[in-house]
């Protein structure tokens, strides 16, 4: 492979390494009343000449609830219960969040793009 080559193929792979879209990660506590999580990501990043290091742990994850009706009864919200250890899908949202979660229409910018701080848990794995 050509100089050229290798250095477009590097830089490729360092833009989408540092485009975050989902991953698992241990629930390190959970409060229920605010269905909010403490998150510790699995994976690890690795820079150039460094050791792989821990991403930080993320503190009030929202953790998305459900509402279902089941056999053409009454709708009903069903609040997921986490504990610590819990293995789980976090989603991180294409632009900051923060303005998002009362449900208003907002213009984010674009000082966050696929940042962790945008995480939201979807699920248990």
């Amino acid at each position: 492979m050509s100089n050229s080559s290798e250095f477009y193929s590097n830089f490729k792979n360092q833009i989408l390494l540092s485009i975050n879209t989902c991953m698992p990660c241990k629930v390190l506590a959970y409060d229920e009343g605010s269905r909010t999580a403490k998150i510790q990501p699995l994976f690890m990043i690795k820079e150039v000449n460094h050791a792989p290091e821990k991403l930080s742990v993320l503190e009030d994850v929202p953790v998305l609830k459900q509402k279902y009706n089941v056999n053409g009864g009454a709708t009903e919200e069903y609040v997921p219960v986490l504990s610590a250890g819990d293995t789980v899908l976090a989603v991180f949202c294409q632009r900051a969040i923060d303005d998002a979660l009362d449900g208003n229409v907002v213009y984010p910018g674009t000082s966050r793009l696929f940042a962790v701080h945008d995480a939201i848990i979807v699920g248990i794995l």
